[in-house]
C-alpha cells in the first residue's frame, strides 16, 4: 500500500491541505508527533514529510527530539527516498546535509510570491507554475544551502527559499499545507495576526486582511499544483 510519514511538532501546525489531498489520493499517511512518539523505522515509506513548528534548531539542547530526526531523515536521503521538508522541515533538512540554521535578520509574515530561479522553472517539483509561487511565510530563522544542493527560488528577503538536494529531497522555507481551518487558528488564536501587526504594521494587516480571499485562493491552487508534483516525483500518482 502507498504511505506517508508525516512528521509533526506541534498541535498547531498538522498536516492540513496535505492531509486533505493525500485522502483525496487514496494515499494511507502515519502522523508522528516527534515531540511525543517514538520515530519508526521509515524504509517501508513511498515519502517522508516533516512539518513546521515554532521550535528553534539552534536551541538544540531544548528538543533532543531533534537528534533522532535528522538521523532519519539523513538515511532516508542517503537512500534516495522522497523527502519534502516544509519550514522547520526545510530547516530539519538542511541541517541533516550539513547546513547552518540561523536567525534571520528579518521576519517574513503573510503571504508573498516567491520568483523560480532557472533551475527551479525547470525543476519538477515546479511544473506548472507561473515563474513563481503564492506562500504563506511566519519564520524568523534561515538556513545555510548543503553542499551540493541545488537552490531553486529566493526573494529579496531570503536568499534560501527552496532547495533540491539529489532528485527527490526538497526542502521549502514556506508553508504549503494550510487549509482554511489552520489559517483561521494561526491568525485568531496563535499569534500570526498579532505579529504582523507588531512587526509589519497595522496598515499591512489591513492589506493583508482586505486581500486574504484572493490570495488564499492562488495559494492553494499553487500548493495543489507543488504537492501533486512532490507524489509523481515519489512516484505515488
Amino acid at each position: 500500500m502507498k504511505r506517508i510519514l508525516l512528521l509533526e511538532h506541534e498541535k498547531d501546525n498538522p498536516e492540513g491541505y496535505i492531509g486533505t489531498l493525500l485522502e483525496e489520493h487514496q494515499i494511507a499517511t502515519d502522523v508522528i508527533r516527534v515531540d511525543q512518539e517514538r520515530l519508526p523505522a521509515p524504509d517501508h515509506y513511498s515519502a517522508i514529510i516533516a512539518f513546521g513548528g515554532a521550535q528553534h534548531l539552534y536551541e538544540a539542547e531544548n528538543y533532543p527530539y531533534f537528534g533522532p530526526e535528522k538521523a532519519l531523515l539523513r538515511a532516508s536521503i542517503e537512500r534516495e527516498q522522497p523527502v519534502l521538508g516544509i519550514c522547520l522541515g526545510a530547516q530539519l533538512v538542511a541541517s541533516a546535509l550539513g547546513g547552518i540554521v540561523k536567525r534571520h535578520h528579518t521576519s517574513e509574515l503573510g503571504f508573498y510570491d516567491i520568483p523560480l530561479n532557472e533551475e527551479g522553472k525547470k525543476d519538477p517539483l515546479y511544473q506548472g507554475l507561473p515563474g513563481y509561487q503564492k506562500v504563506i511565510h511566519w519564520h524568523e530563522d534561515t538556513f545555510d544551502l548543503p553542499a551540493e544542493a541545488i537552490l531553486l527560488a529566493s526573494n529579496e528577503i531570503t536568499t534560501n527559499q527552496a532547495f533540491r538536494y539529489g532528485k527527490r529531497t526538497y526542502g521549502l522555507q514556506y508553508h504549503i499545507e494550510l487549509d482554511t481551518p489552520m489559517l483561521d487558528n494561526w491568525l485568531y488564536h496563535c499569534g500570526l495576526q498579532r505579529d504582523i501587526m507588531d512587526k509589519l504594521g497595522v496598515e499591512a494587516y489591513h492589506t493583508f486582511s482586505e486581500q486574504l480571499l484572493v490570495q488564499f485562493t492562488i495559494y492553494q491552487r499553487h500548493t495543489r499544483i507543488v504537492l501533486e508534483n512532490f507524489l509523481r516525483i515519489s512516484e505515488l500518482i
